[in-house]
């Protein structure tokens, strides 16, 4: 058996999770599989002998792979995540095979699992934005004055000032495309003078903030900036950038959505992401 300490990934032979796999089969609870850097596609197990998964999967895995793609697969049992990498084919009636390699990694299953929006999903965090240069929680309007007219359009709108209960007019919104989220953390870029407004919260957190969260919005209160560090954009990479790093204070509801919105689609988590660099070729 290996294992990995600093992922936490357990190494099984492929033979030994055989009875678990076969509990999929023509079961209503699918498993997932993708290929990497793509959102996981949801597939139903229809067989399984001799290493040879066979499944029933949306098309869109199939015509981006050409026959014996590596792919990634992984389904959850007793709170338990499984992961394995194999071959994809498709067979002449539709559905797909996939070779399993001898190799199976086994995680625990998080109680606080990172989804990872970006580039896939639309999330969104929205700070209101005040004159005032003197309070230690706000960011002034004046950091915008170089921005081209209309620069705050692309996120902000008449419709999201009424959801954060901006009724006073003394504000604007500063949205900020979501890169990762859990039920009580997320994480976002930010340019030079943005990155301004988080540094003062550094020792004082406790700022209110909206989530767009699947067109739902949840108002949250930060409760610390974790980290700031820089960030590289490779398709802006003369543009310096920082990553923010927030905790705020969990919400129940936002983190059922979560556990629900991951459970029931085939979307990318940080799991997953750390299994594709575990298992690199």
């Amino acid at each position: 058996m290996a294992e990995s300490s600093k992922e936490k990934f357990t190494g099984l032979n492929v033979s030994e999770i055989t009875s678990k796999i076969s509990s999929f089969i023509n079961g209503e609870k699918p498993i997932r599989v993708w290929s990497k850097g793509e959102e996981p596609v949801l597939a139903f197990v229809r067989n399984y002998e001799k290493q040879v998964l066979t499944l029933d999967i949306s098309n869109s895995l199939i015509e981006s792979h050409q026959f014996s793609s590596r792919v990634f697969v992984n389904f959850s049992y007793n709170n338990v995540d499984y992961f394995a990498k194999g071959d994809l084919i498709s067979d002449e009636n539709g559905r797909v095979l996939i070779n399993l390699g001898e190799d199976v990694f086994k995680s625990e299953k998080r109680s606080n699992e990172r989804l990872l929006t970006f580039p896939h999903h639309q999330v969104y965090a929205y700070f209101k934005v005040f004159s005032d240069e003197n309070s230690s929680n706000i960011i002034s309007l004046n950091r915008f004055n170089e921005a081209p007219s209309g620069a705050l359009d692309s996120f902000v709108s008449e419709r999201m000032k009424s959801i954060v209960n901006d009724h006073d007019g003394i504000s604007e919104l500063m949205g900020f495309r979501i890169l990762d989220i859990s039920s009580n953390g997320l994480s976002f870029c930010a340019n030079n003078r943005e990155t301004g407004y988080f540094v003062g919260l550094e020792d004082d957190g406790d700022v209110e903030f909206t989530l767009m969260f699947e067109e739902k919005p949840y108002s949250l209160r930060c409760a610390e900036i974790v980290y700031i560090v820089d960030y590289v954009n490779a398709r802006a990479s003369k543009i310096p950038m920082k990553k923010i790093g927030v905790h705020f204070n969990e919400n129940e509801e936002l983190k059922n959505h979560l556990l629900n919105f991951m459970d029931s689609s085939g979307v990318f988590r940080e799991v997953d992401k750390n299994i594709e660099s575990f298992l690199a070729d």
